[in-house]
């Protein structure tokens, strides 16, 4: 933060700025609904719905390794894991499958550290209460009492753009001239 302020944070504003570095962290994680923070040798439940695909969500999904899994208590070696899900040829039937995994970044990226910045920054220039400033025919736009500090816009368009949001997404392919009819020959009647 003081590289990107271009001073020393003082002594009184570190508090200040710690809380909205957590705060931003958090928004920008559920926004993205992914964790970004490393989170090592933690428990992951799952709850499979019958079948052999056991779908791990996507907060997990950042560089995820699973050290182990059990099923009713007991360990299970017999699964593979793709990045997106466990398979088990036997099934996943039980209520309640636990994983022993780590994820999320060793080394948060710099884009998505830039972008925290930037938005603590915005919130550390604005007034108490205020939402947002204007300089150019002087604008003030007060927030509600109520209220809390959000993620602008232009932060959740810079996390939409990106890779961030939810993983790498579908893709729309439009192809440019006529539209072929596969369905056969049209005869018109009168």
């Amino acid at each position: 933060m003081a590289a990107r302020i271009g001073r020393p944070v003082a002594a009184d504003e570190i508090g200040r700025v710690t809380a909205f570095l957590a705060d931003v962290t958090g928004l920008v994680e559920d926004y993205c609904g992914r964790d970004l923070d490393r989170r090592n040798g933690q428990s992951i439940t799952l709850y499979p719905e019958g079948g052999c695909a056991l779908p791990v969500p996507a907060r997990y999904q950042t560089s995820l390794t699973v050290a182990g899994v059990l099923q009713n208590g007991r360990g299970v070696t017999d699964w593979s894991f793709n990045g997106r899900q466990l398979t088990r040829e036997a099934g996943w039937d039980d209520p309640a499958v636990t994983l022993t995994a780590s994820w999320g970044y060793e080394a948060v990226p710099a884009s998505l550290k830039a972008i925290t910045c930037s938005e603590v920054i915005r919130w550390l220039a604005l007034s108490p209460g205020v939402e947002s400033e204007r300089v150019g025919e002087v604008e003030v736009t007060f927030s509600g009492a109520s209220s809390a500090q959000t993620l602008s816009t232009a932060t959740r368009t810079s996390l939409r753009q990106g890779r961030w949001r939810r993983g790498v997404g579908s893709l729309t392919v439009w192809r440019e001239g006529p539209v072929l009819d596969l369905r056969g020959p049209v005869v018109l009647h009168d």
